[in-house]
This record gives structure tokens, sequence and C-alpha cells, in this order.
């Protein structure tokens, strides 16, 4: 992270109390028009007694996998950036002149969007302002950020209120307040997170994280400032030139493939694919198959509340720190967790490591469609 302590953004934010939950009715059609966004955008990530500050360009069209973003610092000409065209992903470091191509072709693009969704559909089921329902919170930092910015850990389920609006960067917003349920600590404690949604086209302008990870205080804030929504983007912003004296470095990162179904899935992999039993509320949503040293496939299913994500990896030796308790599945002793917005079930079989994680599911349920998976 960049350590940018001259460099600051103002956001302006000015709440207002809700007196009425607006209907979010056009929030699919709203987030379909976003065809590019262009701000400037900070992300202060503080733990303990640390804090360090990013500042970036961000031109992005949303859902397409097409996005560019510049570090703002001292050398302007040739910054570091990210650059992605939806297949391709360059990473370039300034300092060390060398670039990284990754093939993001078969990267899921809807994640973000199916969460905003979601957010919104627990409230608008809800009785009332501030009625909180189970959900999964949004990503703690912006797309293509290698910061440590995980929470995994988080204890319990996640709620979801409506708190009102509020202006940010000269824009109306919807406020929504997360928070987690649990009262026992896990290995991330007191979540909490605040997310300021554009009234228009349902985009995060801003959002702030809290919690603790073993103790420690953790508060990480990303905010937009200078936006402009559908402002014309050429694809030429989207192409990456290397810059004079820069070289190409091997990516030797495993790298991910998504299917359309089961059966496309299927046809290419090295594992047979489990076909867990889930309520019939859940859709299949997502079936990746990662290849690298770590190999791997991956079921991701959910409704509008909850998500269930099953995987098989080659993982065997693979011994987790979080401690939890046993279950049987199968002829196998699992492992039951509660290690973040999810509960996860593991075991290893003769020759896969197993795994079923949900967010807005108990216990029982999960490792009832854990049973439906065992050693297959």
């Amino acid at each position: 992270m960049v350590l940018l302590g001259s460099l600051a953004i103002g956001v302006w934010v000015a709440a207002e109390p809700p007196d009425s939950t607006p209907s979010f009715d056009d929030v699919q059609q709203q987030r379909g028009s976003v065809n590019g966004l262009v701000g400037v955008r900070k992300t202060v990530y503080k733990r303990g007694n640390t804090t360090s500050e990013s500042v970036e360009r961000v031109w992005l069209r949303p859902g397409t996998g097409q996005y560019r973003i510049e570090d703002i610092h001292d050398d302007p000409q040739w910054p570091e950036r990210k650059v992605a065209n939806g297949s391709s992903l360059w990473l370039y470091d300034d300092d060390a002149q060398t670039a990284i191509q990754i093939d993001i072709s078969q990267t899921d693009r809807s994640s973000s969007g199916d969460r905003i969704a979601r957010l919104l559909a627990v409230v608008r089921a809800a009785d009332g302002p501030v009625t909180a329902g189970s959900v999964d919170p949004l990503p703690v930092v912006p797309v293509a950020s290698e910061r440590d910015g995980t929470t995994r850990g988080i204890a319990g389920q996640i709620t979801v209120a409506y708190t009102g609006t509020a202006t940010v960067a000269g824009r109306d917003t919807y406020v929504l307040s997360l928070r987690s349920t649990a009262n026992a600590a896990g290995v991330v404690s007191n979540f909490s997170q605040t997310v300021w949604l554009d009234q228009e086209w349902y985009v995060p302008l801003k959002r702030t994280t809290e919690y603790h990870r073993d103790g420690t205080p953790v508060k990480i804030t990303v905010s937009y400032e200078n936006v402009t929504f559908n402002p014309g983007l050429s694809d030429e912003r989207f192409q990456f030139d290397l810059p004079p004296n820069g070289t190409v470095k091997t990516n030797e990162t495993p790298t991910q493939q998504q299917f359309v179904d089961i059966a496309q899935l299927q046809a290419v992999a090295n594992y047979s694919v489990p076909e867990p039993i889930l309520p019939d509320s859940f859709d299949l949503r997502e079936t990746t198959r990662t290849v690298g040293n770590v190999r791997s496939i991956g079921l991701r299913y959910a409704n509008e509340t909850a998500t269930v994500a099953v995987s098989k990896s080659n993982l065997t030796w693979y011994q987790p720190h979080t401690e939890g308790r046993n279950v049987s599945i199968g002829s196998e002793t699992a492992t039951l967790r509660n290690i973040g917005t999810e509960l996860r079930i593991s075991w290893t079989c003769a020759d896969a490591r197993y795994s079923v994680a949900g967010t807005g599911l108990s216990a029982d349920p999960l490792i009832e469609i854990a049973r439906s998976v065992a050693c297959r």
C-alpha cells in the first residue's frame, strides 16, 4: 500500500434519518444501465495504531470485467496500474518496471451486483425501515485491490437495515447498516459495515467496515470523489501499453475458469463434481475450476438472503488453525467452524478435501447439505 499522507480527498456526508423505506424496485434496471464510471477512489486502512492510505483514479464498466486503476503518487507519467479488458488483467509495478498478465476471461462478473440486490431484497421485504435480515456484506476493499482487507473470520450472521439518506461526493445516497449478530468472539468480532449507495444507479460510493481481528481494531474506508456515470468510455482506455524499458513477468498464480453449468464443468474436471441437495429456493449461480498448484472445483448456490458454496480440491494435507466442533459426514469426521459471515464444514477423503460453506444459514441445514455431498 502506498502511504499518501499529504494527499486528501474531501467526502461530505450529511446524514438524514429515514421517514420511510424506499421501494428499491428499479435496482436491476438502473444497475443494468450503468455502462461506465469514472472517479477518484480513496482507501484508508487502519489496524491498531497503523494507518495506510491509497488514492487511485478509476475507470470501469461494471459487470464487464473492464477497468483501469492508476495509483496517484509522485510519478503521474508511469503510475502503478491495473488494466483489464475483460479477458486479460495487466498488473504493472513502476518501481520494478515489470508487468504481469492474468487470464480473467472466466471470472464471475456478477458477485458485487448480486450482493447489493440481496441487501436491498432483505430491506424491501422487511416490515419497517430498520427491520433486519440475514445477508452477506459487500467486499471490504474494491475489486482488483491486492490489500489484505478480507474479513474472513467474522463470527455470526449479518443483519442489514436501511438507516436513511446522505450526500456523498455531491450525490444523493441511500445508507445501509450491516452488523454481526453474534455475541461470541470469533477470529474476527464486533463486525459492522455502513454502505452508501448512489440513489440513481445503486453503486456504492462509500463503505466503512469495522471489526476486531485477534483483538486488534481494524477500520477500512473506501470512498469515491469526482464521480461521473456513463461518461462514454472508449475501448482504448482498457488496453495496456507496456512502458519503455518495461518487461513482462510470467504469472504463476493459479487461474480460475467459470462454466455455464455442472455438465460443462464435469467435462473438463479431473474430479467428479459433487451434487449437493439444497432447498428449492436455491439456484446454481456459479461453477468454477481452478488450475495450477492448487486444483479445485467449486459450486455456488444462492437465494435472496443466503448463499452456499461447495468446493472439492487437492488440499488433502491442509490443516486449518481455526478450532471447531466435530460432525459426522458419512463415514468421515468433519469440522464445523464459525469463520465468518459464513459457517464452514470441511473434511478430507482419500483423494480430495471437501468444504461446504454457508451464509445466512444455521448449522443444522448446512450439515444436511454437507451430508448430501459426503465423499463423492
